[in-house]
């Protein structure tokens, strides 16, 4: 942002974005008079938190030299944005998609995760939970006798799904990027 003698603004280099800006100005005996320049539309508040975050991400994982992103991806809308932000962050390359169904999954949510990794051209792997869940409901039965399914048994497959992506993240250094619910 430069601002002329008069409190105008002359120059605006885009939010979020590394951009050089030429300031020219005019020297006229003691007066310098800032000449206008480029000024960038500002954008949207949406697309402005984007680019936020696609600079933060960016910044933070080649500041911290992780060779790259792991994102797990269900098929829903916020999962599918972490990822976008990832690939416009680090590019398509540095980031692998984690698809982990259970048996609640729906067919539909494998193939609109599948998808969208495909269409943004990041590799992915379908590691079911299946196994672990089974592992966790045997090892509690005895504790859960007499209750009801609830909220707990959803629970334990985020709980499942957690530990794969820490593990790859742990056993490949890639920073786990996720969504918060």
């Amino acid at each position: 942002l430069v601002i002329n003698e008069l409190g105008e603004i002359t120059h605006l280099a885009p939010a979020f974005f590394e951009k050089l800006l030429l300031v020219e100005v005019e020297i006229n005996s003691a007066k310098v008079k800032i000449l206008a320049g480029e000024i960038t539309p500002k954008l949207s508040d949406d697309a402005r938190a984007y680019q936020a975050l696609v600079l933060g991400v960016h910044d933070y994982v080649n500041k911290n030299y992780f060779p790259g992103a792991l994102v797990g991806l269900s098929g829903g809308i916020d999962s599918a944005l972490t990822l976008t932000v990832a690939v416009d962050a680090l590019g398509a390359a540095n980031v692998q998609a984690i698809i982990m169904p259970s048996r609640y999954t729906a067919e539909m949510s494998i193939a609109d995760a599948t998808q969208l990794a495909k269409n943004l051209n990041v590799s992915y792997s379908i590691i079911s939970i299946e196994p672990m869940y089974e592992a966790f409901l045997d090892s509690m039965m005895p504790e859960f006798a007499g209750k009801g399914e609830d909220t707990t048994e959803e629970n334990i497959q985020a709980r499942c799904r957690a530990i794969i992506l820490m593990a790859m993240s742990n056993k490949f250094g890639k920073i786990l990027l996720n969504t918060s619910n």
